[in-house]
């Protein structure tokens, strides 16, 4: 396996063992052991690190040449409307009936570029003048590709 790969896998595996001393201390009674933070604290925490665990899953799971499909078996599809109620974030066309992954693929580029690897995508130019990175929905997974080192 690639070192940076190996590199990536014991951050996660950090990220991991905070999640496990974290969730803990969200108890308010029946707590048993040394508090360390408040529950609320530690709620927050555990929102979190779950986020970041499932974002960081799908980046060392494309790095491997895996699908989302089978980074995430359980996860429906999306639908046009139903994903705003629950992320209040507004998706295209584009992504009705994708896999929910794609909602995060810029979090998830940025851990690939990290690590030497990139998802492929063009420059697209915003309704405010500005640059954006336009994904290819279609075969997202098929785009990973090691970025080009630099001398």
């Amino acid at each position: 396996m690639n070192a940076k790969i190996k590199e990536f896998r014991q951050e996660i595996a950090k990220l991991e063992k905070e999640q496990k001393e974290t969730k803990p201390q969200r108890k308010t009674e029946n707590f048993k052991g040394e508090r360390t933070m408040h529950h609320w604290v530690a709620a927050e925490n555990v929102v979190q690190n779950k986020h970041h665990l499932r974002i960081m899953y799908a980046a060392y799971g494309l790095m491997r040449g895996k699908k989302f499909e089978q980074i995430e078996s359980a996860a429906k599809p999306l639908k046009a409307g139903e994903y705003y109620k629950s992320t209040y974030i507004s998706g295209s066309s584009k992504l009705s009936g994708k896999h929910p992954l794609c909602l995060y693929l810029y979090e998830i580029n940025e851990w690939l570029e990290k690590y030497g690897y990139k998802l492929a995508y063009e420059e697209e130019e915003n309704r405010w003048g500005g640059k954006t990175k336009a994904f290819d929905y279609e075969n997202i997974e098929a785009t990973v590709c090691p970025c080009e080192q630099e001398a």
